[in-house]
């Protein structure tokens, strides 16, 4: 949230801030975009820079065996 108000109106933004940590249409849509909550990995965005992402991003592709969160999600379906 500190983030996204720092950014401004005008950045993709919905115009104003928000004094509560995380107003109802942030928390929802934390909730939403996270279910079925299956995944082969996972970072911190809010600790690790961008480029620390990408490294371990691609640490996991390169060293670990193929992931299975999309066969799981798909048997889901």
């Amino acid at each position: 949230m500190r983030r996204r108000n720092k950014a401004g109106p005008g950045r993709g933004y919905v115009v104003g801030t928000f004094d509560e940590p995380n107003p109802p249409p942030v928390r929802l849509w934390q909730e939403e975009v996270h279910k079925p909550g299956i995944y082969d990995l996972e970072v911190d965005t809010s600790l690790l820079s961008p480029q620390d992402c990408a490294d371990e991003i691609r640490k996991r592709l390169a060293e670990e065996p193929p992931g299975t969160a999309f066969q799981q999600l798909a048997k889901q379906a």
